[in-house]
């Protein structure tokens, strides 16, 4: 007679920081990056992958000499193990004095990031959370900065910003430039407006509080477009409004177009291709509070999610 236990598989071993470390890899696409949260090293992140990947005897990722990239089968394990890892490690994490009641969680944002891209992941943390309470602190990217950094704000949604100095960065997604023009101008049916058809127009740019300065300038740097009158202005909304009135041509992160956008401006892709990088930030060396784990691990794990809505707005 057969012994039922032959049966019987036998039991995985697999631990939390390898599935935390699978997450974290989903989301980065590059061991490196991987390696750098958890302070070990780019082989040492590929090791444990592979050992996972030999555990559960699948294969997660695709990985070539230039990317790494989600399998089937790993994107549909990432749908099912990522909110039980959050959930876990939330479960784990020794609860401080101060972590008793829920609080309120302090997010600061970037104001343009505030009027576009934060509203729909708030609301899809809100629908996972909705016992936590988020306090948005709306401020120019500098102020935003300094919150976080002074620990006034848990985290806060910047551009990238050109030091990185005390914080911990979480990339989000890219969010392409796009020429905002009047449509009625001879470029207002255009699919896409390259970047040297610009040189002979004003142009409409936001200021250094929005955070988007620095990448705008560097792509009119790169495809010399030099000697236009150029203004800058503080609201995304009104480099949309001059658009439309006619007086230059505005050069806006595409997600911009979901507060401003209106029926007499279009936003078009500008070629070649130039993005500015949204991300989350935290101080470096203070571990976040419970409730603005589960806040910082949804924004990160749906951001690409939100991004692809806006795209397909």
């Amino acid at each position: 007679m057969r012994d039922r236990r032959d049966e019987i598989a036998p039991p995985l071993c697999v631990s939390l920081h390898q599935l935390r470390l699978f997450v974290t890899l989903a989301r980065h696409r590059s061991f490196t990056r991987a390696g750098d949260e958890f302070g070990i090293t780019q082989s040492a992140v590929s090791r444990s992958i592979r050992e996972l990947e030999d555990e559960l005897a699948l294969r997660l990722f695709d990985r070539t000499t230039r990317q790494v990239a989600l399998t089937d089968t790993g994107r549909t394990l990432l749908g099912r193990i990522a909110p039980l890892v959050e959930e876990l490690e939330a479960t784990l994490r020794p609860r401080t004095a101060n972590e008793a009641e829920p609080g309120v969680v302090n997010l600061a944002s970037s104001c343009s990031l505030t009027a576009s891209v934060l509203p729909a992941l708030l609301g899809s943390c809100h629908e996972r959370h909705p016992g936590i309470a988020v306090m948005v602190m709306d401020r120019p990217q500098n102020a935003v900065l300094q919150l976080v950094r002074s620990g006034e704000a848990d985290m806060g949604l910047v551009i990238a910003p050109g030091s990185l100095d005390e914080l911990v960065a979480e990339p989000l997604f890219d969010d392409d430039l796009a020429a905002v023009v009047n449509v009625s101008s001879p470029l207002g049916d255009a699919d896409y407006i390259d970047w040297t058809q610009l040189r002979a127009s004003p142009l409409l740019l936001l200021d250094d509080d929005t955070g988007s300065l620095d990448a705008i300038e560097d792509a009119l740097a790169r495809h010399a477009v030099t000697g236009a009158l150029r203004q800058r202005l503080a609201q995304p909304v009104a480099v949309a409004r001059m658009a439309q009135a006619g007086l230059g041509i505005g050069v806006l992160p595409m997600h911009a177009r979901m507060a401003c956008e209106t029926i007499g401006v279009r936003f078009v892709p500008l070629a070649p291709r130039a993005v500015r990088t949204v991300m989350l930030v935290r101080r470096r060396g203070h571990a976040l509070r419970a409730n603005a784990a589960h806040v910082w691990s949804h924004v990160a794990a749906s951001s690409s999610r939100s991004s692809m809505a806006f795209q397909a707005a």
